[in-house]
């Protein structure tokens, strides 16, 4: 049995048949360059075997080509979704901050803060001192009820996991 999707199968037969296809060049031509070929036949079956070739060429890339467009759309349809997710988990995040009631600042460093960036990062894009940032963290881990950055990361996670309990 044949494990796999449909583009996995259409791509493995296509690379099978576009690879038999190029044995069978690489044996004709051999022998026509040499005089030695693989087999012994009529210059009809030669022939054939010439014809049966480029149709498995064609096939073949035809076969590679189709398994490829369709990992191209589901590549299009994943990032859509993630996407609208990502579009998703910033409105969650900003109803999370209105209930914590931040500042637009707050809001700034929360969010830096939540995506993992050092006291001095956060001061060095937001072009301010980190005396600055410290304090803000402080109130923003007031109003959240937290004690930390890992608390705070806890929290908003939490709160994003666990929002349908609320409605």
């Amino acid at each position: 049995m044949i494990k796999g999707t449909t583009k996995e199968i259409m791509f493995k037969a296509g690379i099978a048949i576009y690879a038999m296809s190029a044995f069978a060049f690489l044996s004709e031509l051999t022998g026509e360059i040499t005089g030695y070929y693989l087999f012994s036949a009529s210059w009809v079956v030669h022939e054939i075997v010439a014809i049966v070739t480029l149709f498995g060429f064609i096939s073949g890339g035809l076969l590679i080509w189709r398994s490829h467009s369709l990992y191209l759309q589901r590549h299009d349809e994943i990032k859509r979704h993630l996407r609208m997710a990502q579009g998703e988990f910033f409105q969650m995040l900003n109803l999370q901050f209105d209930r914590w009631g931040l500042s637009v600042a707050e809001r700034d460093v929360a969010l830096l803060t939540v995506k993992g960036l050092s006291v001095k990062e956060i001061a060095d894009l937001r072009k301010t001192s980190e005396g600055t940032i410290k304090s803000q963290n402080n109130s923003i881990y007031k109003k959240a009820n937290v004690k930390s950055r890992t608390q705070l990361l806890g929290a908003v996670i939490e709160e994003l996991l666990f929002e349908d309990d609320e409605l």
